[in-house]
């Protein structure tokens, strides 16, 4: 008999097999918690133009990649190491509370404007500070702190401080 004289090889392929989809099945079961499972909280900062006024301005994103929500205590922006909170300009603007938490509902972000006179007054403390890198970040309740880089508003930010460089965004002219 083939099968009784080969017992030990077959079991030995089909071990192998169950190994490899067990380990197929694990590794897709941790990608997945991975992207969807945990608190993750993605930062996006824009240098942004109004369309009809011609004005430049930051616009912040929060985004939650996870299933679940994240209410978070504190939001704001990192020049180095020196943190600025924009929690109350947030609620502000979105016509929060001023005791309210903000909450990033599952697969959802939340988003605000900062124009460039903002991000002076905030970020410039009229001494002569350095621009350094910029982050943004965010507090949960739990106290976990997120952050992420936002280097297209730092760069709007570095031409708006520069005297030499005046670039401004004007409307285009018309031509006939």
């Amino acid at each position: 008999m083939w099968i009784n004289d080969n017992t030990g090889i077959l079991l030995l392929i089909w071990g192998a097999v169950i190994a490899a989809l067990l380990g197929i099945a694990l590794w897709l079961l941790f990608s997945l918690r991975g992207q969807m499972g945990e608190r993750r909280l993605r930062f996006t900062g824009l240098n942004a133009v109004d369309r009809i006024t011609r004005s430049r301005y930051a616009a912040l994103t929060v985004g939650n990649r996870s299933l679940r929500e994240v209410a978070l205590r504190e939001i704001g922006v990192k020049n180095g190491g020196v943190a600025f909170d924009l929690t109350d300009l947030y609620r502000y603007k979105a016509g929060l509370a001023e005791t309210a938490h903000i909450v990033v509902e599952q697969r959802a972000a939340v988003s605000f404007d900062l124009s460039v006179e903002e991000l002076k007054s905030l970020l410039l403390d009229g001494k002569g500070a350095r621009l350094k890198k910029l982050r943004m970040y965010a507090v949960d309740l739990v106290g976990t702190v997120y952050e992420g880089a936002i280097g297209d508003v730092r760069k709007l930010l570095a031409e708006a401080m520069d005297p030499r460089s005046e670039r401004r965004v004007v409307a285009p002219e018309h031509r006939e």
